[in-house]
């Protein structure tokens, strides 16, 4: 129970750094499941490219490491890390970084609002 306290409050924590941008808005047609994206670092500024994705799903009620995904988040599989030092939004098992979620093949929840539609 306290473990899911300690979660729930990281989470609440770190949605509240966050502009909010529904899953809805945010994928349109073009940001559906399976498309390619690019994610950009989610600390200021948040413009720098961090790494090459696949969207797997966005339903708010969905699981992402014992967390629900939000409106916020987007699941995401990591194909290519260009930063691998880059840290996760929130981490999960023996994975803090989007190197270590590559390495090890775990999806990732990334902010909806870190994330641009792959164009190359």
């Amino acid at each position: 129970m306290i473990e899911n306290l300690t979660r729930l409050s990281k989470q609440s924590t770190q949605d509240k750094s966050l502009v909010h941008v529904s899953c809805k808005q945010k994928r349109g047609p073009s940001m559906k499941v399976g498309t390619q994206v690019i994610l950009k670092s989610s600390t200021y500024p948040n413009k720098r490219h961090v790494a090459h994705a696949t969207i797997l799903g966005c339903k708010s009620k969905q699981l992402v490491g014992g967390v629900e995904l939000g409106r916020q988040f987007i699941e995401v599989q990591v194909d290519q890390p260009i930063d691998e030092c880059e840290l996760l939004v929130r981490e999960r098992e023996n994975c803090r970084t989007l190197g270590d979620a590559f390495t090890s093949r775990l999806t990732i929840a990334w902010p909806s609002a870190c994330i641009e539609r792959f164009s190359g």
